[in-house]
């Protein structure tokens, strides 16, 4: 497992975006739907997923297969609720996040509502979505399949992958290149700082930028 509090002190989802980018990695970047509830929240983690969709069966039991999901989470996760981008009802709220919490769950993705925005944001559980809606999941949406390979904001999303989401939105890292990903990140992170430092002297753009290769 990697050190979450050193991702989220030293590195932000824009450099491990560039990291992936140099490595020929593309297309891990979600859309910019999908936001933070709070603009200060900071999400590292690694991908648990549920998939869900809409249904219009009011007497249809649609929480035992989300509920079962949640209570499967294990330290360190992420919970990917992939929904399509529903809008029927919110796909989340503060009870589960209470509930994923106690698991040792360290956020969620929401592609789809949430609500009970409030209560999450005093909890400090981080949690992304496209958007907040009053309405219940009651009859309206249901999981149909957890653990399996999912697609968010346009990002195939593998359990087990790393998840890095903050202000400036949402990476995917896939799971086999993780360490190698985090390593080449911390030094592109420690090359910035140089930079930054030579930037405020009044050095060139372009000069620090061939001595250090980042901008």
């Amino acid at each position: 497992m990697i050190d979450f509090k050193q991702v989220e002190e030293h590195l932000n989802s824009s450099i491990i975006s560039d990291v992936l980018g140099g490595m020929g990695i593309r297309g891990q970047d979600m859309g910019p739907e999908i936001r933070p509830v709070d603009e200060d929240m900071v999400l590292v983690g690694y991908a648990a997923t549920m998939l869900m969709a809409d249904q219009y069966d009011f007497g249809k039991d649609t929480f035992k297969l989300q509920f079962q999901a949640i209570d499967a989470l294990k330290e360190g996760e992420v919970m990917m609720v992939a929904g399509g981008g529903t809008e029927r009802a919110a796909l989340w709220g503060e009870l589960l996040s209470t509930a994923a919490r106690y698991r040792g769950a360290r956020g969620v993705v929401i592609d789809g509502m949430a609500r009970d925005i409030k209560l999450i944001k005093e909890m400090g559980f981080p949690s992304f979505a496209r958007g907040v809606i009053p309405t219940s999941s009651k009859g309206r949406v249901i999981a149909i399949d957890q653990g399996c390979p999912v697609e968010m904001g346009g990002v195939k999303v593998h359990p087990g992958d790393l998840v890095m989401a903050d202000l400036d939105g949402i990476v995917v890292v896939p799971k086999d290149i993780i360490n190698e990903v985090i390593k080449k990140a911390l030094e592109v992170a420690s090359s910035e700082t140089l930079t930054r430092a030579e930037l405020k002297k009044g050095a060139g753009l372009y000069d620090v930028f061939k001595k250090y290769g980042t901008i």
